[in-house]
């Protein structure tokens, strides 16, 4: 797992959305970020933990407290950061279709589906 810092010159929007926090048991992480926002052209990602938040441990923050904390930042905000999996660069390719699609053959039957009964009952 890597962590880094990352500071962004304010003033908000900061570009990003934040989910998780103490309160939901499920660490702070970057759930959105908006395109060309700061936090993106700062290198975030989608899923980046966040460790701190101006130097603070954010482990020990609910999700209002820091969301306060990063609204109390004002020009400068400066994130901890840590990421499992390293960013790809661009998209993969999407796979291709095989050439030839798979070909179902259904033979027509005349006893099927023309009478309704219950399940279980015993065929005419």
């Amino acid at each position: 797992m890597d962590s880094f810092k990352v500071v962004l010159e304010g003033p908000a929007p900061w570009g990003f959305r934040l989910q998780g926090g103490k309160d939901f048991n499920v660490p702070l992480s970057i759930s959105r970020l908006t395109p060309g926002g700061k936090a993106a052209q700062a290198g975030v990602a989608v899923g980046d933990w966040v460790l701190n938040i101006d130097g603070e441990n954010a482990g020990s923050l609910t999700h209002i407290e820091a969301q306060n904390k990063i609204r109390a930042c004002g020009e400068r905000l400066s994130l901890g950061l840590s990421r499992a999996q390293p960013v790809q660069s661009k998209p993969q390719k999407a796979l291709t279709p095989p050439a030839d699609p798979p070909r179902y053959t259904f033979a027509p039957s005349a006893s099927l589906n023309k009478t309704a009964r219950p399940f279980g009952a015993p065929p005419p």
